[in-house]
């Protein structure tokens, strides 16, 4: 992972920690920062593999799209919407968890696990999709899911990450748009 990847989530993070302490949401928690922080680090990393691949997409950029108008992470012309989720780097940390509240039954999924704490690495875990996420496993008020109601599944049980990216580079360069 390029050292620049995570300056710019720090960068974004305090963007919205300074919005909320303006605004009348309420206020993160210290896990919710952290959360937020490692999200932006697996969106920013995501996109850099679509920019590498020359995928069209078109990003939800919280700085850009600040209201949140739009109900997914990326959306690829010829693939669909996209929702990517972070997993920490912690060894416990081995489940995609989707807060049911914030599901927007997007075509797909993508979960990405972070290497270590720095973070100096991540890697594409894998994939599932929409109709899959509202199948998972789901949890309330429970491990791990102990403050929202979460859909959950083991990292281990979803669809390969290579076969991702392989359905993202065929269908975008089949696409009359490329």
């Amino acid at each position: 992972m390029e050292p620049e990847i995570v300056r710019w989530a720090i960068l974004h993070t305090n963007i919205f920690l300074e919005r909320w302490a303006k605004g009348n949401q309420s206020h993160w928690t210290q896990n919710d920062e952290r959360n937020n922080y490692i999200g932006m680090i697996g969106h920013k990393c995501f996109e850099a593999v679509l920019q590498q691949f020359e995928i069209p997409y078109v990003p939800n950029d919280p700085t850009l799209d600040w209201r949140l108008k739009k109900n997914y992470d990326f959306h690829v012309p010829a693939v669909g919407t996209i929702e990517v989720k972070t997993v920490d780097f912690k060894a416990n940390q081995t489940r995609l968890l989707v807060k049911c509240a914030e599901w927007h039954r997007n075509d797909f999924c993508l979960a990405i696990k972070l290497g270590d704490e720095a973070p100096t690495h991540a890697r594409f875990m894998g994939y599932a999709t929409g109709e899959e996420v509202e199948k998972f496993e789901r949890f309330e008020n429970e491990w791990p899911c102990l403050i929202y109601p979460c859909y959950c599944k083991p990292l281990k049980n979803l669809h390969g990450a290579n076969e991702f990216i392989d359905k993202l580079i065929t269908a975008s360069h089949n696409s009359p748009h490329h």
